[in-house]
């Protein structure tokens, strides 16, 4: 399993590429399609990190923090982020392991199965402009069933991997990615 972020600076660099728009915004949306398309057809999240709900729809944290300076601003490729540290807190300080770990960003880790599942997504979901993106996103129960929650700005309410699965699994019709 891979990190978000780094699904993300594949989804900013393939969006560059082929003059597509893409903003902190609409990378959320994007990386839920994607994670919701994954678990559907390989029955597994495609990244570890959580998604929250938020008012406009699914946010993976640690992305929109990193790209949150742009606003709604178009994000590029030299823009990326291409180092995360993690800290490895059952490590100690004191030991000769390293409690911090340095991930280095590689689109050549992506296998070519993930590419395909990633470029297809972002090409199927090119025609729906983000807030369309996001209204979709508050159509599924998911979201609904803590809409007035996150609405009055309850914090840590997040999407579970199973629920997401099953949703769409049973909900067809929201498989957006399929509508081509």
């Amino acid at each position: 399993m891979t990190e978000a972020l780094f699904v993300a600076n594949y989804i900013i660099e393939y969006c560059n590429d082929h003059n597509l728009e893409i903003n902190n915004l609409r990378i959320q949306k994007l990386l839920y399609f994607i994670n919701a398309r994954n678990l559907v057809e390989n029955g597994s999240p495609l990244f570890q990190d959580k998604i929250e709900k938020w008012k406009f729809g699914p946010v993976v944290p640690k992305v929109y923090h990193e790209y949150k300076r742009f606003g709604a601003s178009t994000i590029t490729k030299d823009d990326i982020s291409a180092q995360i540290w993690k800290f490895n807190f059952e490590v100690s300080p004191f030991g000769e392991e390293s409690p911090i770990e340095v991930l280095t960003y590689n689109k050549e880790e992506f296998s070519d199965s993930q590419i395909q599942l990633i470029e297809s997504t972002i090409l199927a979901l090119k025609k729906y402009s983000t807030f369309k993106l996001v209204d979709l996103t508050h159509e599924d129960d998911m979201w609904k069933s803590d809409n007035q929650l996150i609405m009055s700005g309850e914090k840590g309410l997040t999407y579970d991997n199973n629920e997401i699965r099953d949703f769409f699994m049973s909900h067809i019709e929201s498989q957006i990615w399929n509508n081509i």
